[in-house]
């Protein structure tokens, strides 16, 4: 019974990474409600799981100050919101708020959404640290993030291959900017790029061991298979960034060889394989058909002007900053706030943003510098902390920790980078990825130790006389 307290959160966590993806993306607002009561249950057994035990969890202590800031934050911003909004009059609704003098948000109802999912996918975060700590899970969580990415790959280039105008099991019209279970297809590239560096390093980490070539094999294809993916689909951003992402990726590998960090590795074999990789990319992308990529790059300069929408709607953002200061306007109100400061460009910025297509600048307006400080020091100090355990471990450091290390940084890498030219932190199925990869570098202290070594046994020596006396 104690074992299955203990495991079930960690399951249900499982379940949720896999859910997430596979249920369109977890955009609509059915698959965001049922990914939120499978992280209610991850998070329910997990606090019930301490309780039982009688013991506090083992939280990193700077994790948990900047998660728990953030969720104060928004719920706060709830508690205290100054309207509600009619979105059928646009209009908004005066609130009493419990502190007349202090900020709270412009629209209640969305507040309250967007804080709910926050908090969800913040806690589960505490759940991830804990799994990652144990090598076993460890495993098990990197394991299900890139099996699972590479069946919502394997299935958009089914797509692609079939000429698929929607997904296969839904009777409607996409048009050709979808991939896999994303309507969007720059949210399926940036998840596609937090998945391949996953599987690289699970293939080079397999290498090192040297336990089974076939699994080797296996997750090399995947690793093929989730490059070919960014590539066919038609999101220029995550194609950009693959590719740089990938040339580094293949560079630091070399460089690892070459420096004896990987055992026997001989550094020509190594660039041959990646050689043969890159061959094996490009036949299948071809297959794919890489002409609807080729076509969005060919309009790239006409499009890069100053009446381009999405600069046009940065300006307006920079406009809105100022106003919405240290708290921000409350979490999920960019949609509200952003039509009363985009009046002024007409008929240029028609339609209704959801999103601001660059989550920095949506970060600011929702959350203020208070809350940007707060993402910062939990992603950026993610960061900064494993990369001191890294330096503590020294040369000592094994590969196989070095590699996860390494992908790990390029998978977070890679939405961040995305993140400056859409919204990919918009969407749940990459927040809750993209989360566990930050969760999984705090707990780096458990996984990035130096190998232990056997001590050396020395023959036990006598004394001469002692040798003298002997019968």
């Amino acid at each position: 019974m104690d074992r299955w307290i203990s495991d079930a959160p960690r399951w249900l966590t499982l379940a949720a990474l896999v859910y997430a993806p596979w249920a369109y993306g977890s955009t609509h607002p059915w698959t965001i409600t049922g990914l939120n009561w499978l992280l209610s249950g991850v998070v329910a057994l997990w606090f019930l799981n301490h309780l039982l035990r009688q013991r506090l969890p083992r939280i990193q202590p700077a994790m948990a100050a900047a998660i728990g800031g953030l969720v104060l934050q928004a719920w706060f911003m709830v508690l205290n919101a100054k309207y509600e909004y009619d979105s059928a009059s646009h209009e908004f609704i005066a609130l009493t708020p419990l502190l007349p003098w202090a900020p709270g948000s412009l629209n209640r109802a969305l507040s309250i959404e967007s804080a709910t999912c926050l908090s969800l996918l913040l806690f589960t975060g505490f759940v991830v640290f804990e799994m990652a700590g144990q090598s076993i899970w460890r495993r098990r969580l990197l394991g299900t993030i890139a099996l699972t990415g590479t069946s919502i790959v394997l299935l958009g280039l089914a797509q692609r291959f079939t000429g698929a105008t929607g997904i296969f099991w839904r009777q409607e019209d996409l048009g050709p900017n979808f991939f896999a279970t994303y309507r969007n297809h720059t949210n399926a590239g940036a998840f596609i790029n937090l998945i391949w560096p996953i599987t690289i390093a699970f293939a080079v980490r397999e290498r090192l061991r040297a336990t089974s070539f076939r699994k080797t094999l296996l997750w090399s294809l995947a690793s093929v298979v989730c490059i070919t993916g960014v590539m066919v689909n038609t999101s220029r951003a995550a194609t950009a960034i693959a590719v740089i992402l990938v040339s580094l990726t293949g560079i630091w590998i070399v460089w690892q060889a070459t420096q004896g960090r990987f055992g026997n590795a001989i550094p020509s074999t190594m660039v041959a394989i990646g050689a043969l990789i890159v061959l094996l990319i490009g036949a299948f992308a071809f297959m794919s058909g890489l002409d609807s990529n080729a076509q969005r790059w060919k309009q790239f300069d006409k499009q890069l002007t100053e009446e381009n929408s999405r600069l046009l709607a940065a300006r307006v953002c920079l406009k809105m900053i100022p106003e919405a200061s240290w708290w921000g306007f409350g979490p999920g109100t960019f949609q509200t706030a952003f039509p009363y400061f985009s009046a002024g460009f007409g008929k240029q910025l028609n339609g209704r943003w959801l999103f601001a297509h660059q989550d920095y600048l949506q970060t600011l307006i929702e959350s203020g510098y208070v809350g940007f400080a707060g993402w910062a020091a939990l992603i950026g100090g993610a960061i900064i902390y494993s990369w001191r355990q890294r330096f503590l471990n020294g040369k000592g450091l094994a590969g196989s920790a070095r590699t996860t290390h390494f992908g790990l940084l390029i998978a977070l890498t890679g939405v961040l980078a995305h993140a400056l030219v859409d919204f990919p932190f918009q969407i749940a199925s990459i927040q809750l990825y993209t989360l566990t990869v930050v969760s999984i570098l705090w707990s780096s202290k458990h996984w990035m130790r130096e190998p232990k070594r056997m001590p050396l046994h020395r023959k036990a020596t006598l004394p001469a006389d002692a040798l003298a006396c002997a019968p």
